[in-house]
């Protein structure tokens, strides 16, 4: 079957004219999300463009692949987006829009090859080429990264609906397994429900990088909120007896009035009844974040991003477990503007 569907696919290149004239190109390296690709056919460069095998990489990116012998067509497919390729033409298709490549879809070796850029790029990744190392690297876009990201977002369950980040997550990406990423990750977290629309703490780390910081730096509170249309008020009405400031360090921070234990879970139920979607929690002396999301007569319950199924856990469950409640620096709350 394969011999036959090559034999129709050389003879549909002949009937359209030929794919051009092709150069081999020696020791060009192609990786995927840093992997070297193996292929059975070597890269080869047309009108300076790289051209490559088109299985090895369709198979990474997790695509299915079909053949139209009548048509010469090949079409790749990752459920959302179809992109369909001839033999011996130089237009492809992408969900039914043409594209001109430059190049003509090409045989050698008995294999199909297209510029990569038309193969990848239609699926949200993108490339950069290293001519030192004669290495093409292809990665997933930001954008789609994020996209993606959203898309496999876990809220909570049981008695507090809340979402859930842990820094450690791997989808994520974070670089030293998210080490100081908890305050990123909270945002997200609180963000996301107070607004209603998804936002991950790549979303957050990227403003941060973005102003030039790492992405685990709080590069400003009141502005970050504000990208998302909300801001940042006190957690507790000045009249409380377990408010103390608001807004003395410039992050928009409650501070709270509490000696004990006893002190700290009041407060924080006060400022859980005044905002149920959660309020950040700050620990200075670790330092860490979390948000504390409910409460039953005994304890606070809070969504720790620094373990893996950190939700609607006691302070003693969580990273925190050697610290008391009382320890707790200031809180944080957000609403719409």
């Amino acid at each position: 079957m394969k011999k036959r569907l090559m034999c129709i696919l050389a003879a549909a290149l002949v009937a359209l004219g030929g794919a051009g004239v092709i150069s081999a190109e020696g020791d060009i390296t192609v990786t995927f999300e840093g992997k070297k690709i193996l292929f059975n056919s070597s890269p080869i460069i047309e009108k300076d463009r790289t051209l490559v095998q088109i299985r090895p990489i369709a198979e990474a990116m997790g695509l299915t692949i079909e053949y139209e012998p009548f048509d010469a067509m090949v079409i790749l497919s990752d459920g959302k987006t179809e992109t369909r390729f001839s033999v011996g033409s130089d237009i492809s298709y992408v969900n039914g829009k043409k594209q001109n490549m430059g190049v003509k879809m090409a045989l050698k070796d008995d294999f199909t090859f297209i510029p990569i850029r038309y193969l990848v790029e239609p699926f949200g990744y993108e490339i950069a080429y290293n001519a030192d190392t004669k290495t093409v690297s292809v990665k997933i876009n930001k954008e789609k990264k994020l996209a993606e990201l959203r898309d496999k977002i876990r809220t909570g369950s049981g008695k507090y609906p809340s979402t859930f980040y842990c820094q450690s997550q791997e989808d994520i990406g974070f670089e030293n397994n998210g080490k100081g990423y908890c305050w990123v990750c909270s945002y997200a977290m609180l963000l996301t429900d107070v607004t209603g629309k998804t936002v991950t703490p790549a979303d957050i780390a990227d403003i941060n990088e973005s102003k030039g910081y790492s992405g685990n730096f709080m590069s400003g509170h009141s502005s970050l909120a504000g990208l998302f249309g909300c801001k940042i008020v006190p957690a507790l009405k000045e009249t409380s007896q377990y408010f103390e400031s608001f807004g003395a360090l410039n992050r928009n921070e409650t501070k709270l009035a509490v000696e004990t234990d006893e002190d700290a879970y009041n407060a924080l139920k006060e400022a859980l009844d005044n905002f149920p979607k959660g309020v950040i929690a700050r620990f200075e002396a670790y330092p860490h974040s979390m948000v504390a999301v409910g409460y039953d007569a005994e304890n606070i319950y809070f969504n720790d991003p620094a373990i893996k199924n950190g939700e609607h856990k006691t302070l003693a469950e969580t990273c925190l477990k050697n610290y008391h409640l009382s320890d707790i620096s200031y809180i944080q709350a957000i609403v719409k503007k």
